[in-house]
């Protein structure tokens, strides 16, 4: 008796390990193509004299309604274009600039199959 609650257990937390992953829209996830985040500006480790605005584009399978940016940990506004061939331009503007330091950009969305995607560079600021 033992042995078949045993091997009953086993196949019952096997299937539950290695069960289908869902998508935020609820569909099984087949196959999985992250959403890119590219163009940036500043590029990834620029030095300026002095940090307010940014840009950047992203690939035709993000979903736009996911995109999230922040500028050294405060989630900020940004504008969010779509664009004719899929893709969307990304741009924010701080409230004030920045003018010594670091500004550390970090955005995440998850693409239209459910994957989810992180990007994050780094701008310093020069005196």
């Amino acid at each position: 008796m033992k042995n078949i609650l045993f091997l009953l257990f086993l196949l019952l937390s096997a299937n539950a390990v290695s069960g289908a992953r869902t998508g935020h829209h609820g569909d099984f996830i087949v196959t999985c193509h992250p959403p890119k985040f590219i163009q940036e500006k500043p590029l990834d480790n620029a030095h300026v004299s002095s940090f307010q605005e940014f840009e950047f584009m992203t690939s035709d399978n993000t979903d736009g309604k996911t995109i999230k940016v922040w500028v050294n940990n405060k989630l900020l506004d940004a504008d969010i274009v779509p664009l004719a061939s899929g893709h969307f331009r990304v741009k924010g503007k701080l409230p004030e600039p920045l003018l010594e330091g670091k500004a550390w950009i970090k955005v995440t969305s998850e693409s239209n199959d459910g994957c989810n995607a992180l990007r994050a560079w780094n701008v310093y600021i020069n005196k």
